[in-house]
């Protein structure tokens, strides 16, 4: 697969995640109708396992890895008594906190790990910074071996030849997602986007949702906040300019936006920040 692919933006402009972590070694292993709300992903070291997703079993063995996305029911479980060693991790890898960046692929759920050793010391190199007290050195390579961890298993289930794209992710659409994600202060005008890239109103909002899995309108509401979140955590600026940068004018407007969304007025929720920062 060219991996010059349009859903590069969201690639790189979402953020990762880690949510959870752990080598583990077990004879047993039992996860029956389970569902959660980000990527599970194990590797098999040694033994053996079974994934059953869709109606459809998978039998994992040494050097393969189980990668099961968000929101799928599954039965994860062992049929053997051998001593199986994973190592696993649960991730997220979002466009402000609402987004899946890698919605549009549909990814093999169990592969074999192409150079596992190269992967191995990664997972060791991130346990080692994750567990261990953090300098601010540590902490940037935490981050790092985080993402280059992701990286490796993304790089081969795009390569395996059973990937696939959920959808026709065309260019208008993704040129409309690269707009709201540079420009989230910019007002979104579902009238404009449909003169300009000669569609309905309507069927941009539909398709744009079935695409990406939300509305442009709650996306922009999304990067908006996240903005307003991010200019007042770092920017001591008044809460009037930094409503105008998140693209609101009347400052009553960005006040209520901000505090449907977080329960906290601006000023509230800065002030509760200096306080954390100070205790």
């Amino acid at each position: 697969m060219n991996l010059s692919h349009p859903s590069l933006p969201m690639i790189e402009k979402a953020s990762l995640h880690m949510l959870a972590y752990d080598l583990h070694r077990r004879t047993e292993l039992r996860h029956v109708n389970r569902k959660l709300p980000h990527y599970i992903v194990s590797y098999i070291k040694s033994g053996s396992c079974r994934l059953r997703i869709g109606g459809k079993d998978y039998y994992a063995r040494q050097g393969d890895v189980v990668f099961i996305p968000p929101h799928e029911v599954h039965d994860h479980v062992k049929d053997s008594s051998e001593l199986t060693e994973f190592l696993w991790w649960h991730f997220t890898l979002e466009i402000a906190e609402c987004m899946d960046a890698l919605q549009a692929f549909r990814f093999p759920v169990c592969f074999q790990l192409p150079k596992p050793e190269r992967f191995e010391a990664v997972f060791h190199e991130y346990r080692c910074f994750a567990d261990g007290p953090l300098s601010i050195s540590d902490s940037l390579m935490k981050k790092a071996k985080a993402l280059e961890l992701v990286a490796i298993l993304v790089d081969a289930a795009i390569h395996h030849p059973e990937v696939q794209l959920k959808s026709d992710h065309s260019e208008p659409f993704m040129a409309m997602l690269s707009e709201l994600l540079d420009n989230p202060d910019r007002r979104i005008d579902l009238a404009d986007l449909g003169k300009r890239y000669y569609m309905h109103p309507t069927y941009i909002a539909e398709r744009f949702k079935k695409l990406f899995g939300i509305t442009p309108t709650k996306l922009q509401l999304s990067l908006r906040l996240r903005k307003a979140k991010q200019l007042l955590e770092t920017e001591s600026k008044p809460i009037a300019e930094i409503a105008r940068m998140t693209g609101y004018e009347d400052i009553d407007d960005f006040s209520r936006f901000f505090k449907s969304k977080t329960g906290l007025s601006p000023l509230k929720y800065r002030s509760a920040l200096l306080g954390a920062a100070k205790g």
